[in-house]
């Protein structure tokens, strides 16, 4: 007799899949240019290419109040009307904008993107609403458009890069236009699909509601500086310690982990949804607990797979400038796995509207890294960096594992956590000081196996 699987199920299963359409062919094209990157970019011009983008992911959180992240949240609840959050959206957004713009030329008193200032905010402004308008498309359902969307954007960023920087060879400039280009043009055509322009003719003004909108989505800019920190302040500090060309390589070691931060992406724009849904209709734990299971033993699984090939395919992935960007890998690969258990967690208090307890946890686990970050880059150059990032996302993991647990009765496998983290951290340390890698991560990957193997099997019978 067959079980039934229940909608909730379902709908997260297809929610997944058309994320991951629309996340995966974005991050695989962004994964293809990165030879582009490193052909035409010296591995100076290329950190400070993106040091440019990480000032501005600085500045978003800032000038949006995370407005975005509470259009969606209310959007999606009950007893709002969708076009209402909407408008107090523009409104938050266009403020921001205006206020960047008239604040653009103190970024002088940072030499090292003063010649960028206009692009960085250009950029800044395009995101602001390329993101509010991309989750407006969450809220109204038509998920397909945003991961189709998602994928055009990626496709006209790829295509400008190769003109402007294969053909033309702009460098930096060439970089961060095709940045602002493809974002403010992917802004415009969500703006259109959603259905805002329509939806906009017949909203009101709700001065409470906005306020409410608020005192739920303000407490996130700290939340996202925190997570800034956690992620980009160690480019910050490797720029201006060690130098332009260590922040290239370490640049380009980061973009192995991004194949983590794919699932992290694709799972939690579903699974963001699917929480706030299951806790405004039966908030049922089970859901939650089966959903965890399956989802730790992804991310660790996919680190421990990634770091057995990583160094092979380093060599002939990038430019012989950043051969050596190989061994930093497995360390932001651990790093990239706690942050997609903690982002797991960062979903929930969205569900249960603790943005306060998203901030403080965040916060947290930033003073940690900022610490580690600074007498570990001080003393070890990269090593410090990489470090540092995976403490803190494996303190975020914990401290959030821990507080969520005050609030809902998750029932989590930890004798299967533990030892997916032993064997991917004893596969880690074995391949970062090149000491028979190719065994070590052998032995990981059959033990992962073993162990994980055992709980699907107890799970069928």
């Amino acid at each position: 007799m067959s079980m039934q699987v229940p909608m909730k199920y379902k709908r997260l299963v297809r929610d997944t899949g058309i994320f991951a359409l629309g996340s995966a062919g974005t991050k695989l094209v962004l994964f293809f240019l990165v030879p582009l990157y490193t052909h035409f970019m010296s591995d100076a011009e290329y950190g400070i290419a993106d040091l440019v983008v990480t000032v501005s992911q600085l500045i978003i959180p800032f000038a949006s109040l995370s407005i975005f992240d509470g259009v969606l949240r209310f959007g999606l609840a009950k007893g709002f009307r969708t076009c209402d959050t909407l408008l107090s959206g523009l409104i938050v957004s266009s403020i921001g904008s205006v206020a960047v713009l008239f604040l653009t030329p103190a970024l002088v008193l940072y030499p090292a993107i003063s010649e960028w200032r206009w692009l960085l905010s250009a950029y800044v402004v395009a995101s602001l609403f390329n993101n509010l308008f991309m989750n407006y498309l969450k809220v109204k359902d038509r998920n397909r458009t945003y991961a189709v969307l998602s994928i055009l954007q990626t496709l006209a960023l790829a295509t400008l890069n190769i003109v402007l920087l294969g053909f033309y060879h702009w460098g930096i400039a060439g970089y961060l236009l095709s940045l602002v280009a493809s974002c403010g043009a992917n802004s415009l055509f969500a703006l259109v699909l959603s259905g805002a322009l329509t939806d906009l003719k017949t909203a009101t003004i709700r001065k409470g509601m906005t306020k409410q909108i608020l005192a739920y989505s303000s407490p996130l800019v700290l939340n996202s500086i925190s997570w800034w920190v956690i992620q980009s302040s160690d480019k910050i500090m490797i720029d201006a310690m060690v130098g332009a060309a260590a922040l290239g390589i370490f640049t380009v070691a980061s973009k192995i982990p991004a194949m983590i931060n794919v699932i992290i992406s694709i799972f939690s724009q579903a699974w963001g949804l699917s929480s706030i849904r299951e806790y405004e209709s039966d908030n049922d734990t089970r859901f939650y607990s089966n959903v965890l299971n399956i989802y730790q033993a992804i991310a660790f699984g996919a680190a421990i797979v990634l770091t057995a090939i990583v160094k092979p395919f380093m060599a002939i992935y990038v430019g012989e400038a950043f051969a050596a960007s190989w061994q930093f890998v497995p360390l932001l690969l651990a790093s990239s796995a706690f942050s997609a258990i903690a982002s797991y967690y960062g979903s929930l208090y969205l569900a249960l509207r603790k943005s306060l307890n998203n901030m403080w946890t965040t916060i947290a686990a930033a003073l940690v890294n900022l610490i580690t970050n600074y007498f570990g880059i001080m003393l070890f150059g990269i090593w410090g960096a990489a470090i540092g990032t995976m403490v803190s996302f494996a303190l975020l993991f914990i401290i959030r594992l821990i507080d969520v647990g005050r609030y809902l009765k998750i029932e989590l496998n930890k004798s299967i956590l533990a030892a997916n983290i032993l064997i991917m951290l004893a596969e880690v340390g074995f391949v970062s000081l090149d000491y028979c890698g190719p065994l070590a991560s052998a032995l990981a990957i059959a033990t992962f196996a073993a162990v994980n193997g055992r709980l699907l099997l107890r799970r069928k019978r």
